[in-house]
């Protein structure tokens, strides 16, 4: 289960960083330029490339987050309601009556 958290944690700053690079327009933080990834590809094509790690990154995100949701499920015998405390426990030295009561002027 740790490992997952892990790899779910990992595809988070991946998507990140990879949102951050693309930027709009080929402007703010986006690689921008004709070089683009030190002159090894053409501003298009490190787009391209941008959004396709993009697109492959938030689908492992979603997956891994489908996949953490269910193994905790499975895990767990208790359902979210029973966990919650009972309305009806008082604790001691406290009025039990179901009517309100009258504070005192001081």
């Amino acid at each position: 289960m740790t490992s997952l958290i892990i790899i779910q944690l990992i595809l988070a700053v991946l998507l990140v960083i990879f949102v951050l690079l693309q930027g709009s327009d080929n402007e703010g933080l986006g690689l921008g330029g004709g070089g683009g990834l030190g002159g090894m590809m053409s501003a298009r094509g490190s787009a391209n490339l941008l959004s396709r790690l993009t697109a492959i990154t938030a689908t492992l995100f979603m997956i891994m987050s489908v996949i953490l949701t269910i193994s905790a499920s499975v895990s767990s015998d208790k359902n979210i309601l029973e966990s919650l405390p009972d309305v009806n426990t008082t604790e001691s030295g406290t009025n039990t009556s179901t009517e309100p009561s009258i504070p005192e002027n001081n």
